[in-house]
């Protein structure tokens, strides 16, 4: 028995060495960060950008890897069951972490169970843009159209289970019309047939609505942050617009497998933080109506419990169901 309990505590021990010596080492091989979106949307955009500097610090690539399908969660499931070992990571969103998971039955993934959460990257508000040629150029004036023609207008969003799906529901039940959800396999899709006018209004983040906004190619009707923006200052709030306590922003981060060993994350987390911190980057984000984060990972495993939590009971609020 002795002997027993003294092989099983060098086998724990050598285990934790070599988990130790792991961490040291780490990296010495490239890194694959799954994207669970389509190429062309605002959490590949995001990726791209933060890419570069996150490979300078670790000094091995970075290999983006979209993995679309299911509100993220295709992706998402694909970081839940890959090695602990820090060399598969996930973009994770509040669309693939806190929204998607309620919205499928057995969707094979909790966020606080199958995921190590590594370092935010940032968080924006959304924006309400509708299509140049609709009759509305106000949020009063897309309800009172949508009122009119009950069941008429369509608005599209990256995918059900997705953040900007649940936002629409929200604003749906909320202001008490009827509009039809048209789902696409990502943002970029959904931004191109509204620009095409397929389809009549869409939330969607900032970094993709100002370029379309400045050119003229779509009306924005409001922001979702509980403040104007400095980017859109002339765009009322949704809160301003009839909806007092309607604040909601888009987030992202990296997170990876569970039990993940605590000084490969401490790096991850040091190294994601350093390139959201360096100017450059700050610059980019902050020109694209975004807010670079930086927190731990207790901190930001603490946020997506909370906003796990949050979005769970909008979609029992909104009744959402996969369409």
């Amino acid at each position: 028995m002795i002997i027993g309990l003294i092989r099983l505590t060098t086998c724990i021990a050598g285990m934790a060495c070599a988990l130790g010596l792991q961490a040291q080492n780490y990296p010495t091989r490239p890194i694959r960060l799954i994207v669970p979106f389509p190429p062309g949307g605002s959490s590949d955009s995001v990726a791209r950008v933060v890419v570069q500097k996150f490979s300078e610090g670790l000094g091995q690539p970075v290999v983006i890897e979209n993995r679309p399908g299911v509100g993220g969660l295709l992706g998402s499931e694909a970081v839940a069951k890959a090695a602990p070992d820090g060399y598969t990571l996930l973009l994770g969103s509040v669309s693939s972490l806190a929204v998607a998971p309620h919205m499928f039955a057995n969707p094979k993934i909790d966020p606080a169970k199958n995921f190590a959460a590594i370092a935010p990257i940032l968080s924006s508000p959304l924006t309400v843009i509708a299509r140049t040629t609709l009759p509305a150029n106000s949020i009063a004036d897309l309800i009172a159209l949508a009122k009119s023609k009950p069941g008429a207008l369509n608005y599209g969003a990256a995918g059900v289970g997705t953040h900007v799906y649940l936002a629409g529901e929200l604003f749906k039940k909320l202001a008490g019309f009827d509009a039809v959800h048209v789902p696409f396999q990502g943002g970029a899709p959904a931004m191109a047939a509204l620009l095409a006018g397929n389809i009549d209004y869409k939330f969607d983040v900032v970094n993709t609505t100002l370029p379309q906004a400045r050119a003229g190619k779509v009306k924005v009707l409001a922001v979702t942050s509980a403040k104007r923006i400095a980017l859109m200052p002339e765009v009322p709030t949704l809160a301003e617009s009839g909806f007092p306590g309607f604040d909601t922003t888009a987030w992202m981060g990296v997170v990876g497998p569970a039990r993940l060993p605590a000084d490969i994350v401490s790096r991850l987390n040091s190294e994601v933080g350093k390139a959201v911190s360096s100017r450059d980057l700050n610059e980019v984000y902050v020109s694209q109506g975004a807010v670079p984060e930086v927190a731990s990972p207790t901190e930001f495993a603490e946020m997506i419990r909370r906003e796990y939590a949050y979005w769970g009971a909008v979609v029992r609020q909104v009744g959402a169901r996969p369409d």
